[in-house]
C-alpha cells in the first residue's frame, strides 16, 4: 500500500456513496416540478412531464439534452411527410409508455405535435416535437389513466390535426426478497412500462418523495441491482416514471449489520498491521487507523474489505493511541476496536 494516498470512495462523496458500475454519484437532491428537457431526435425534442400527480423527485443524472427550445422555434430539417395534415397512432396505450406517432401535415416553420388531455384548449407545456423530424417519431406518454389526444398544431396554434386515444392504468409490479442485510446489494425484479427516465429506488417506509436514496434506471436493464440503507428498518422499493410518479411499491426490512474486528492490542509505528474482520462488505467499506476521539471521516492507511479477510494495513508513523474503524462506502463507522502505536 506504500504510495497510496487517495482517499477511499465514500470520503470524497461522503453520505452519497452509490454502486458506481450502475449509476453515479448524485451532485443534489432533484427537483419535482414538471419540467421542459429537449431531446436530440434528429431535431429539438422537449420532454416535459405528462399526467402529472404527487410522487418521488426524479434523479438528476439521467442523460438529457441541451437547451430547451419552444415550439415555435424554427425547424432545422425538412420533413418530407408532408401533405393533409393527418396522425397515426395507437388509439390505447399503457401509462408511462412511449408513443410512436406518424403524421403528415404542411411541416411549415415552427409547426410541432404534442400530447394533450382531452378537452384541452391550448397547449400548456406538455410534451412536443418540432414537425421537422422524420416521420414516424416518438414522444413519452402520459403517466395516470385517462383520455387523451395527439395534436398537429401550427405555429399559429391552431390545431390542424387530432387523435385521439386511451392510457390504461399503469401495471407494473416488483419482485425482490422480503429481508435484506444493510449496506448489501439486492435485486429487484420489475415489470412496467420502461419509459424515459423510470427508475427503481428504496425509501423509508412512510416517505412522500424521493430524497435522493440509492436507485437504477429501468433502462440499464431488468433485474435493477440497489444498495440497501445503512440503518436497519421497514423500507418500500418503489418504481417511479419519469415525471416523479410513484406507480408501484413493494416492502422490504432492512436488518442490522454485524461487523467485527480483530487486530493485535499494539504495534510499532509504521508496521503492517494484520486485521482479521466479519461484516457486510458493501460498496466502498474499507479499514483504516484513527486517532481515538477524532471525528467521523478521519482516516490514515486503509483497505476495502474487498481485499478479504485477514487485510493489512500499515500502523500510523507517530506513536500514540489509535482505533481500527470498519467504514461502511457511506462514510458510517460500523465498529471500531483500540490499538497503541509505540
Amino acid at each position: 500500500m506504500a504510495g497510496r494516498r487517495l482517499a477511499p470512495v465514500g470520503l470524497e462523496e461522503r453520505g452519497r456513496r452509490m454502486d458506481t458500475t450502475r449509476t453515479t454519484a448524485r451532485a443534489s437532491a432533484p427537483a419535482r416540478a414538471l419540467a421542459l428537457t429537449a431531446l436530440a431526435l434528429t431535431g429539438a425534442l422537449l420532454i416535459a412531464a405528462c399526467g402529472g400527480g404527487g410522487g418521488a423527485a426524479t434523479p438528476t443524472p439521467e442523460a438529457s439534452a441541451a437547451a430547451s427550445e419552444g415550439a415555435s422555434a424554427a425547424p432545422r430539417a425538412s420533413n418530407p411527410s408532408t401533405g393533409e395534415p393527418s396522425i397515426e397512432a395507437a388509439d390505447e396505450i399503457e401509462a408511462g409508455q412511449i408513443v410512436e406517432i406518424a403524421w403528415t401535415g404542411p411541416n411549415a416553420q415552427g409547426d410541432y405535435l404534442t400530447i394533450v388531455a382531452k378537452g384541452a384548449t391550448e397547449w400548456t407545456d406538455e410534451p412536443y416535437v418540432n414537425a421537422d423530424v422524420a416521420s414516424p417519431t416518438t414522444l413519452p406518454g402520459p403517466t395516470v389513466e385517462g383520455d387523451f389526444e395527439i395534436w398537429y398544431v401550427a405555429k399559429d396554434g391552431t390545431v390542424l390535426a387530432r387523435h385521439p386515444f386511451h392510457v390504461t392504468p399503469f401495471e407494473g409490479d416488483l419482485l425482490a426478497v422480503a429481508e435484506v442485510l444493510g449496506n448489501t446489494k439486492f435485486d429487484v425484479t420489475w415489470n412496467g412500462p420502461n419509459g424515459q427516465g423510470d427508475y427503481i429506488t428504496i425509501v423509508a417506509k412512510g416517505a412522500t418523495k424521493w430524497t435522493n436514496e440509492n436507485y437504477a434506471y429501468t433502462k440499464d436493464g431488468n433485474p435493477a441491482e440497489l444498495l440497501a440503507p445503512l440503518a436497519p428498518g421497514d423500507y418500500e422499493i418503489w418504481y417511479v416514471t419519469g415525471d416523479g410518479v410513484t406507480q408501484a411499491t413493494r416492502p422490504i426490512t432492512v436488518t442490522s449489520v454485524a461487523v467485527t474486528l480483530e487486530a493485535a492490542a499494539t504495534a510499532a509505528a509504521g508496521a503492517p498491521v494484520e486485521i482479521a474482520w466479519t461484516g457486510p462488505n458493501g460498496s466502498g467499506d474499507y479499514l483504516t487507523f484513527a486517532p481515538v476521539g477524532s471525528p467521523e471521516g478521519t482516516y490514515l492507511d486503509y483497505e476495502y474489505t474487498t481485499a478479504g479477510s485477514p487485510v493489512t494495513v500499515n500502523a500510523p508513523a507517530e506513536p500514540g493511541n489509535y482505533e481500527i474503524r470498519y467504514v461502511a462506502g457511506t462514510g458510517a463507522t460500523l465498529a471500531a476496536i483500540p490499538i497503541k502505536i509505540t
